[in-house]
């Protein structure tokens, strides 16, 4: 064949791949680790499974090229998936980490509206007892969390320790905080009081987002706004207050949610951006990393926008001089003269000439786009001043060389494959130059309507 279109895949850009890629989970992982820590009932069985596959794929990085064509790209493909797994139960975990603090806030606003309770009950009664009365205070402003319980349950016995002095009613109330309710019950009892009423709960459910997705945000003002409803009897002012605090709070939730997505988006790009190891890509990775912290939408979008181009044009870098570096390597084990310059000079111009001493006065020429997998290669001649006879045996040469090629590059997990091709004499080789010899040392013109090119 005179002119041939050739798709390479070179090993070199897998394993370039697979390194972003497996940097991209290894900062996923961590993420994953953190969450675990926060998150009181993790599967403990899970949790290790998950930790032993993420090293079994890591042992792969130890000695990437030994492994066969076939499984390392079977390895590859199961990448993505791993970091999808491994996201999915993050947002598991996170939303089992909301349903925890919504239901903490439950509780600690049940321990309050029991506090006020016992609160009345002992400054009618016990007035002397200034310390525990100064406690249940705290309780019901949501202080002494930690001991509210303790503080509790002391004056439920002190109130019981005193049944002469307490009307019929308040007896019945200080038995019905000393005996706990089941969960059920308690759900139902708590249906008509406006405090567990469903608007309660989606404050609850908003806080809890902001505390467990964004826990570095001042919700201080949120909480006192909550806070604040709780002291209030329900009237038309406090469903006002309620309206407005669920509006704002949903807003901001969206927002966290938004935000978290956008910062773990750009976390995974700029692990990925540190695999290749560049200079010019780590004054990127530090500019782009202030932005990590971001709360605001705008400049974490312009930063994932900007690190997902430089993760484009570094993938695409490295296969253009891989593939390059691939066909080379192979025509230089067939004899041809190859030099360290010509890959660069294949992607600075579109294409190189080399020659081979076994064939004088003909050789190859190589040209492909940059980004583009395609190549297409063609025999040429360095002479109009030639035996032209010889072409046809040159065109025949090179059709058995291609073979070889693909078996040379098979073996090193590059992947050659013929698209089309033009059979042996089916056009007049091209005149051209060889890379190593300049322009003016060469008597020689492109051949015009009578060359043909695939290109």
């Amino acid at each position: 064949m005179s002119s041939s279109v050739h798709v390479i895949r070179a090993r070199s850009e897998d394993i370039a791949e697979y390194r972003r890629s497996m940097a991209c989970l290894n900062a996923l992982m961590k993420q994953w680790e953190a969450v675990n820590q926060q998150y009181s009932e993790v599967d403990a069985l899970k949790i290790e499974q998950i930790r032993q596959r993420f090293e079994e794929m890591k042992q792969y990085q130890k000695d990437i090229r030994r492994y066969s064509a076939e499984a390392f790209a079977h390895l590859t493909e199961q990448i993505p998936g791993m970091i999808e797994f491994v996201r999915q139960d993050i947002e598991q975990m996170q939303e089992a980490l909301i349903e925890q603090h919504t239901v903490q806030r439950q509780h600690q606003r049940a321990q309050q509206e029991n506090a006020a309770m016992l609160l009345n009950l002992l400054q009618q009664r016990m007035p002397e007892q200034q310390t525990l009365l100064q406690q249940l205070d705290e309780v019901t402003k949501g202080e002494q969390t930690s001991s509210a319980e303790k503080i509790l349950s002391q004056a439920i016995l002190m109130i019981g320790q005193q049944p002469a002095r307490l009307t019929e009613a308040q007896q019945a109330l200080a038995q019905r905080l000393k005996e706990p309710m089941p969960e059920e019950q308690q759900a139902i009892t708590q249906q008509g009081d406006h405090h567990s009423s469903q608007s309660l709960q989606r404050i609850d459910r908003h806080i809890a987002e902001l505390t467990v997705l964004d826990p570095q945000q001042d919700i201080a003002l949120f909480m006192q706004r909550a806070a604040e409803l709780d002291r209030l009897t329900q009237d038309s002012n406090w469903n006002m207050l309620k309206d407005s605090l669920i509006l704002d709070l949903a807003q901001a939730t969206r927002h966290a949610r938004i935000v978290t997505e956008k910062r773990q988006q750009l976390g995974l790009l700029l692990a990925g951006l540190e695999s290749y190891h560049s200079p010019a890509i780590s004054a990127l990775i530090e500019r782009l990393n202030l932005v990590l912290t971001s709360r605001e939408l705008q400049p974490l979008i312009e930063a994932i926008a900007v690190a997902q181009a430089a993760t484009e044009q570094q993938q695409q870098n490295i296969a253009a001089l891989a593939r390059r570096e691939a066909v080379l390597d192979g025509l230089a084990k067939l004899g041809y003269e190859v030099r360290e310059s010509d890959a660069e000079a294949w992607l600075d111009d579109g294409k190189v000439v080399i020659r081979k001493p076994a064939t004088p006065g003909y050789g190859l020429e190589l040209a492909g786009a940059k980004g583009s997998e395609r190549f297409q290669v063609r025999a040429v001649a360095f002479s109009e001043q030639r035996d032209t006879q010889r072409d046809a045996d040159i065109e025949s040469i090179w059709c058995g060389e291609h073979q070889q090629l693909q078996q040379i590059l098979a073996e090193t997990g590059d992947r050659l494959t013929v698209e089309r091709a033009l059979a042996a004499g089916e056009s007049p080789l091209k005149v051209a130059r060889p890379a190593d010899v300049p322009a003016e040392q060469v008597d020689y013109r492109y051949r015009g309507e009578g060359s043909r090119s695939l290109d």
